[in-house]
């Protein structure tokens, strides 16, 4: 596999078909399985060669690759944290999410169940600077165990995402470079420019993915990720986090 640079892969990119947002959100997947993959981000550029034929990309106001902004909650005690270090079903993320460089903003529930299944819910939110609103509540009542005085700003990251989608719209993938991490308790920052996050979501099946063929081809295996909670164990060392130690590493 060859060493690649932003710039290569930006070349790449124009060589794929494009895809409105609009089609994009038909092929959003709420209810869904997921396979994510952690890679260095060097071989981007030859995993998105691999698969141009297979896939198109988003295309928002003429750029392939959008700037995404994120603001998660938890509670005092962390515990939807410790809940992903547990491993435990049931578990939940609340976050506000910012798409693109606009003003499109939405508070977003997502819920892993015991079968492996993620569920995301979303509501539009009034912008990024602001706790959960009184108007949000019902909905973060109606889709987690939480309130909006029951949790608080834990950390926010900054990365930078392309988005697949198969010519059949049963498939979206994302890939996330240029991470960025900052603890809402101290202010800690963290960037990793050297790796790279896949996630391939489907609703059924992996067989047919042409990217889950390409990641097997370069011997790239499934990795859990959770940027919430890799991002808290690499700002907070002090957290319990003996199950995220190799991914940390």
């Amino acid at each position: 596999m060859s060493m690649s640079t932003e710039s290569d892969f930006d070349a790449i990119l124009k060589g794929f078909v494009s895809i409105s947002l609009e089609e994009v959100n038909r092929a959003s997947l709420m209810r869904r399985k997921d396979n994510k993959y952690l890679f260095r981000f060097v071989h981007l550029g030859d995993l998105l060669a691999l698969v141009r034929d297979d896939y198109r990309v988003l295309e928002i106001d003429g750029s392939r690759a959008q700037h995404y902004h994120t603001r998660y909650f938890d509670t005092e005690g962390r515990e939807m944290y410790f809940k992903h270090h547990r491993g435990l079903a049931n578990r939940h993320k609340v976050r506000i999410r910012r798409y693109g460089v606009g003003d499109l903003h939405f508070l977003e529930v997502k819920r892993k169940d015991a079968k492996g299944v993620t569920t995301k819910k979303r509501v539009r939110a009034e912008g990024m600077d602001h706790d959960v609103l009184m108007k949000e509540e019902e909905f973060l009542a109606s889709c987690s165990p939480y309130n909006g005085n029951g949790i608080d700003s834990a950390m926010e990251n900054d990365f930078r995402r392309i988005t697949l989608v198969n010519h059949t719209q049963t498939e979206r993938v994302t890939l996330d470079y240029s991470l960025q991490f900052t603890s809402k308790e101290d202010g800690g920052e963290l960037y990793l420019p050297g790796i790279a996050i896949a996630e391939i979501k489907y609703e059924n099946h992996l067989t047919g993915s042409a990217l889950h063929a390409a990641m097997r081809k370069y011997r790239i295996r499934p990795s859990r990720f959770s940027k919430y909670a890799i991002g808290m164990a690499l700002l907070h060392p002090g957290l319990k986090q003996n199950r995220f130690k190799s991914r940390v590493r």
